[in-house]
């Protein structure tokens, strides 16, 4: 059988309208994966991520540059009709557009779902926000930040009597690309069957919450609020972080088999036998003592020992590393997941891949563009 060698978004052209995070974030992956994706930026100003650093290199935003590649850059003015003509061009061929203004801003702009399909009936329009299209906040600005919070991700991932955790990367605003994505692939799919485009709501308050199912539901079941038991799992255990004599490592034993030989791997086979610990359920209302048991024999071993002994017998574990060692890690080089682009500015740009494999089909990586390089020959395309 002949392999697929073409992208699989080969052809689809996207009209990005949006900036920060989970809009470009999304874009940039369906320009991986072949679309060709134009970025509309505000004249002068351009995304506001160009502005967030340091760092920067040699005046260019490191945070830019790894949500934005490739992508085609154009600067239009909105209020004046030079830019509404090109973008009204630009969209009534376009597949897809995505924005994420607050709510009815497009639709002041006159580049609204309702006003686009009308001229283009095969569009894709989808919109990002906060808290959605409607109801009594959606006019609130929505940063990552702040979906952390009110979703009760930073409360429930702290340990009890410690204060709210925030996630170190903007995982609203990734989780809500992610499901962004998804919906335009699922509308692009319908779209073969009836001919029509779709318009697509996704806001980062219920991408949160969704991610959060188990957690949501262990509430809905219950009406009590879920444990804050910080590294650990609260429906699990062992599954968490512990001090070793000269580090950190996570390890854990998620069912009865991985039970038993974590056992075997920290010498206690006397637990096995020991009803308190007979099941996982047990395990869980002896939580505190169990943990106290475990984290007094890690700590007399070093990290390397007991990931050693957690290997052999087939544990899963792993060491708590920093920024350097994970993208040093052997198996990060033996899956090419750091990829190079060469930017006309800066030379070699070394950037995260995308981690969507499939057969017959390498992305190839195009250079985050500069503010409007791609103005002027866009100009001509679409208006002659």
């Amino acid at each position: 059988m002949k392999e697929i060698s073409e992208a699989p978004l080969s052809g689809l052209l996207v009209v990005d309208l949006t900036r920060a995070v989970a809009g470009p974030f999304a874009t940039m992956l369906l320009g991986d994966m072949g679309a060709r994706v134009i970025k509309v930026e505000e004249e002068g100003v351009g995304d506001e991520t160009r502005q967030w650093g340091p760092p920067f290199v040699q005046g260019i935003s490191s945070y830019f540059l790894s949500m934005n590649r490739n992508k085609e850059s154009v600067a239009l003015n909105l209020k004046n009709e030079q830019g509404r003509s090109l973008l009204a061009a630009m969209t009534a061929k376009a597949d897809v557009v995505i924005e994420n203004f607050r709510p009815g801003v497009m639709d002041r702009l006159g580049f609204g779902y309702h006003s686009l399909s009308a001229v283009n009936p095969r569009l894709i329009y989808a919109s990002i926000s906060g808290f959605g299209q409607t109801g009594p906040d959606r006019l609130r600005p929505g940063y990552d930040l702040v979906l952390q919070a009110m979703s009760g991700l930073m409360d429930v991932s702290r340990t009890e009597g410690e204060p709210p955790v925030k996630v170190a990367f903007p995982v609203a605003d990734i989780l809500t690309a992610l499901f962004t994505g998804q919906a335009i692939v699922t509308a692009l799919y319908s779209r073969e069957r009836t001919g029509r485009g779709r318009y697509i709501d996704v806001s980062l308050m219920e991408g949160m919450l969704c991610a959060m199912s188990n957690l949501a539901g262990s509430y809905l079941a219950t009406g009590k609020q879920p444990q804050r038991v910080g590294t650990a799992q609260a429906n699990i255990v062992p599954y968490q972080m512990f001090q070793c004599e000269d580090g950190a490592l996570i390890c854990g034993a998620p069912n009865e088999r991985l039970w038993e030989r974590f056992c075997e791997a920290i010498a206690r086979p006397e637990w096995l036998r020991d009803e308190r610990y007979r099941g996982n359920a047990a395990r869980t209302r002896h939580r505190q003592e169990l943990v106290d048991a475990i984290a007094a024999v890690l700590r007399a071993g070093t990290v390397a020992h007991w990931i050693a002994r957690f290997e052999e017998n087939q544990i899963p574990c792993g060491p708590v590393l920093d920024m350097e060692h994970a993208l040093g890690n052997p198996q990060v080089a033996a899956r090419g997941a750091i990829v190079e682009t060469m930017h006309p500015k800066l030379g070699p740009v070394r950037l995260v891949g995308n981690p969507m494999r499939m057969s017959g089909f390498t992305p190839s990586y195009k250079p985050p563009p500069d503010l409007g390089a791609d103005t002027e020959r866009l100009r001509k395309e679409f208006l002659g």
